[in-house]
């Protein structure tokens, strides 16, 4: 017997999907905060695809009816010095929120995202740099799921 998503997350399908809605507005203000900073024009064409496909999930889905203080708590704590950091911090967060709000993301926006960061490891201080956010942000990630009861 399938349990229903009330059941399997211990709250309300509609607050589970506000959160999701909530997570997509994030998402999408992340994304657009890196095109004033982007060193190359491409990369704030591509940050402006990302943050409307951010933006199309809000849209698709269950409004959010205010703030959801884990995320943003969490999101805080991971602050950027650099616009590397900052992709790396849009990139990797959305990720691991995705899965700790069960949300479905279409890789192929972000997709830029990962190629810029595998070309970051030519640089290996800035290589060393951006795997240390996404450490950060995994650890976050971990306190995050744990606070939303999903594994």
């Amino acid at each position: 017997m399938q349990k229903s998503e009330e059941e399997r997350s211990g709250q309300p399908a509609d607050r589970a999907a506000r959160e999701a809605g909530y997570q997509a507005l994030a998402d999408a203000e992340r994304w657009a905060s890196l095109g004033a900073g982007a060193p190359r024009f491409a990369d704030r064409v591509a940050a402006a695809d990302s943050a409307a496909a951010a933006h199309g999930r809000l849209v698709a889905g269950v409004r959010p009816q205010g703030p959801d203080g884990r995320l943003d708590e969490a999101e805080a704590r991971v602050r950027p010095e650099d616009w590397w950091e900052a992709l790396a911090r849009a990139y990797h967060w959305q990720l691991l929120t995705a899965l700790a709000y069960g949300v479905q993301l279409d890789p192929e926006p972000q997709q830029w995202a990962a190629d810029r960061l595998a070309e970051a490891a030519a640089d290996p201080v800035l290589a060393d740099r951006l795997e240390l956010v996404r450490r950060r942000l995994a650890g976050e990630a971990l306190v995050l799921r744990h606070a939303l009861g999903t594994r």
